[in-house]
């Protein structure tokens, strides 16, 4: 007979989370009864809705809004202004534990995550929490006190056992080349090849505004895709009837994502963890504009890390060196290139499933 069990998966880093979700619904020694927590909005300071709050339902899971705030380093006043919704958040996470009742917790970073983890602790519920870059975010170092286990992407020079390397858990789906959403558009991709613009799932206000400046220009050669998040959509949504080879999105899901993935010639991005590692994954030619300002300088980090895998397909530009010229250059340069196909398939990391299931 079939054990069943109830897990609690809670942060905001999607694309790690969406592939557990995939693992636990096909594990065949447990049935998973699947809880997600996660951001009603997207800051303490926004109106949009989460990503979490769109995503996780379309997966059949059952999702709980909770708001919570957050410690901002770079700006004393949005913590003073979360620290009334840090302690609701925590009520809130501490009542939805109760009532579902566990058996364990694994977080996939951000800050709200932070509650669930520490109501799990004290409420004796098994967690574990994952973190995806090669530096740890303040996040990972306050669940850290509370996890019976943290799982690293990278190795971390320690002594501790509780730090265990599992890596990261990429997206099957970025090795399907299939999407009906972009093969009714019958895009001509040998005479307009493709760009892929993109900075998470969030997206970028400054890159966005960048893209737009260099349509009347690109659009003339290029088929260019554009996951720009929520912020900006309705705008450039409006404008992309002008240029019929521009295709707007505000998140790109993961049915289509890997048709993206495999048909675009060049990826212009952002470099957080998850993407710069489905980059060197696929080996894809990419131009890489790391995010300014980012904790421990991870989004320079993870850039460099990419270019040293993938020094010919990959250029780096700083976010304030970034000019029409250099931009198009950049994308001239590796559009020109012969693409290698990639040997790797779609086999799982199921190191981080094995670590869940002996808990």
């Amino acid at each position: 007979m079939t054990e069943t069990r109830k897990i609690i998966l809670t942060g905001t880093h999607l694309t790690p989370a969406i592939e557990l979700i995939n693992q636990l619904k096909a594990d065949k020694d447990i049935d998973w009864e699947i809880h997600y927590i996660g951001r009603i909005l997207n800051s303490s300071v926004s109106r949009q809705p989460s990503i979490e709050s769109k995503i996780i339902p379309e997966l059949k899971i059952k999702f709980y809004g909770i708001n919570c705030g957050k410690f901002d380093r770079r700006w004393l006043p949005n913590t003073l202004r979360g620290l009334p919704q840090i302690y609701s958040g925590f009520k809130e996470a501490y009542r939805l534990l109760k009532k579902i009742k566990p058996h364990l917790v694994v977080s996939f970073g951000g800050y709200v995550s932070v509650p669930v983890i520490i109501a799990a602790s004290i409420q004796k519920i098994t967690s574990l929490t994952h973190e995806q870059t090669q530096t740890l975010s303040l996040a990972t170092r306050i669940n850290a006190l509370f996890c019976r286990y943290v799982a690293l992407s990278f190795p971390l020079k320690t002594t501790s056992s509780k730090y265990l390397v599992t890596g990261n858990l990429l997206r099957r789906e970025i090795f399907n080349s299939h999407s009906k959403e972009f093969e009714k558009e019958k895009i001509d991709l040998k005479k307009f090849p493709l760009l892929f613009f993109t900075a998470g799932n969030q997206g970028s206000h400054h890159l966005n505004l960048v893209l737009k400046s260099l349509l009347p220009k690109l659009s003339l050669k290029y088929t260019i895709i554009h996951q720009c998040g929520q912020k900006d959509y309705s705008i450039l949504k409006k404008i992309s009837s002008k240029y019929p080879h521009y295709f707007v999105k505000d998140y790109i899901g993961t049915l289509d994502i890997g048709w993206v993935f495999h048909h675009c010639r060049v990826i212009i991005s952002r470099a957080g963890a998850n993407t710069i590692q489905e980059i060197e994954a696929l080996k894809l030619f990419s131009i890489i504009i790391p995010l300014p300002v980012s904790q421990q300088d991870e989004q320079l980090k993870n850039a460099l890390w990419l270019q040293k895998k993938s020094p010919k397909n990959t250029i780096i530009i700083k976010d304030a060196d970034i000019t029409e010229e250099k931009l198009i250059k950049s994308i001239k340069t590796l559009a020109s290139k012969k693409r290698k196909s990639t040997s790797k398939s779609a086999s799982p990391n199921l190191r981080l499933l094995k670590l869940i299931k002996r808990l």
